[in-house]
């Protein structure tokens, strides 16, 4: 069985890349308008926001963080201090060190992807 999620994007190539890179997700299927990463736990489609609604939020560098949203994915990573350099080249970013807290055995860092979308990485408690 594999989770399943969809964020709407402005940047189809720099989005795929990131999950790609990331988190070893996949493409299954593109096209000009959308993306779907698999990998044996994740079923991620990356949709393309259409300009005119894409138009009414003015894109902003880097990106604010979306926290307005109720949702946030979590992916599962063996280091996350390995994963941070990744995420910043990526053009996402993992807060800092120091915000990090243990919670059911694993260490939880929340980040932002490359359009500010919130992402909670955890790993293994050694």
């Amino acid at each position: 069985m594999q989770a399943c999620a969809v964020i709407y994007v402005r940047h189809l190539d720099s989005m795929r890349s990131f999950y790609r890179e990331c988190f070893g997700l996949e493409p299954a299927e593109t096209a000009e308008d959308y993306s779907v990463l698999e990998s044996a736990a994740w079923v991620l489609s990356l949709v393309v926001i259409p300009d005119t609604i894409a138009s009414a939020f003015p894109e902003e560098f880097p990106p604010s963080r979306r926290e307005e949203t109720p949702i946030k994915l979590a992916f599962q990573v063996q280091d996350i201090e390995i994963l941070r350099p990744v995420m910043a080249a990526l053009g996402g970013r993992l807060d800092p060190a120091d915000t990090q807290w243990n919670f059911r055995g694993r260490r939880h860092c929340d980040g932002v992807d490359p359009e500010g979308n919130v992402l909670q990485i955890t790993e293994p408690l050694p």
